[in-house]
């Protein structure tokens, strides 16, 4: 599923001021980095180009494999990998999944924080100096395609394509390297009265 691709994400920045290509840059950022924030806006386009959804939230990330997306109106949920489960929290729904954390090759955020995972699981093409593309080496993920673009050695865009033609476009904002963030905001507790399902 996308969202468990998308609870996984994230990226690069260039620190030299020489133009460098897309893959330069995801070397240079994951190089000293520790933890990430952010906020990002996501629309869902289907094969048609009709657009489906839209949401917004914040994004947490600390080395090497604890995550959060907090998702705001209209379809709150919170997304909370804490190294060895990840929780999906559907606030309007009142319901919880949990299920064993994926692994690197299902996980986006990891691949692309931690390079030298990425040819181990993807096949990378550098299209540019802000452009990076790279497809699954196996069969049997829910993404075809995706995509990863900078502007001005910041991470701007994550777009990935699944196997029904729909897109999901993810803009990054407001990113900063390195913050501190306080281990409770990788932690999940299941709040009171809430059902609980175990796998997808």
């Amino acid at each position: 599923m996308i969202m468990d691709w998308l609870a996984a994400l994230l990226l690069a920045v260039s620190t030299s001021g020489a133009p460098q290509d897309g893959r330069a840059q995801l070397d240079a950022f994951a190089e000293d980095l520790e933890t990430l924030s952010g906020r990002f806006e996501q629309v869902t386009v289907d094969a048609d180009g009709r657009v489906t959804e839209e949401s917004s939230g914040e994004l947490y990330y600390a080395r090497p494999d604890r995550f959060r997306w907090s998702y705001g109106e209209p379809f709150p949920q919170e997304i909370v990998a804490d190294g060895e489960q990840l929780w999906h929290y559907d606030i309007s729904l009142e319901q919880v999944t949990v299920r064993e954390q994926p692994g690197a090759a299902e996980s986006p955020l990891l691949v692309l924080t931690r390079p030298e995972l990425l040819d181990r699981f993807y096949r990378v093409t550098d299209s540019g100096s802000e452009v990076i593309e790279f497809e699954p080496l196996e069969d049997g993920t829910d993404i075809v395609q995706g995509r990863l673009y900078f502007r001005d050695g910041l991470p701007r865009q994550l777009e990935l394509e699944d196997d029904f033609g729909q897109l999901t476009r993810l803009r990054l904002l407001e990113l900063e390297r390195n913050p501190e963030i306080s281990r409770d905001v990788f932690e999940f507790t299941v709040p009171d009265g809430v059902d609980v399902l175990e796998g997808y």
